[in-house]
């Protein structure tokens, strides 16, 4: 129940760094086509059950290419997808996890269970 709590905190935390890097991202470079893009990177994530769900439109994949399918250099080229995916959630909430599961789950007993020193006395 503790660590539940903690890990919806962190994947609420980097799952809107990310929505947010994308969707200036998106507004920047991309904004000027079909709005697509912008209106689905200004949801949410959704978090139930330690996992976390972001609906991407099927073509931000393609984006991330810098060449066309022909072969010839795009004009408009910026990273919005691999980058970030792999950089906020692989590594941001992996290392988050690793390094304050412990620290958390530590706080939350020491407020469950205080530690009296009179006891010891």
């Amino acid at each position: 129940m503790m660590t539940e709590k903690y890990i919806h905190e962190i994947l609420a935390e980097k799952s809107g760094y990310l929505l947010n890097v994308q969707h200036s991202i998106a507004t920047a470079y991309y904004g000027q086509r079909t709005g697509q893009l912008v209106s689905a990177l200004s949801r949410t994530a959704m978090i139930s059950d330690r996992q976390m769900h972001i609906q991407y439109p099927m073509h931000i994949r393609f984006l991330d290419l810098k060449r066309t399918p022909g072969g010839k250099k795009k004009k408009v080229y910026e990273p919005i997808y691999n980058k970030y995916v792999y950089g906020y959630i692989y590594i941001g909430v992996y290392r988050a996890l690793m390094a304050g599961i412990t620290g958390e789950i530590r706080r939350q007993i020491s407020q469950v269970f205080p530690y009296d020193t009179e006891y010891l006395k």
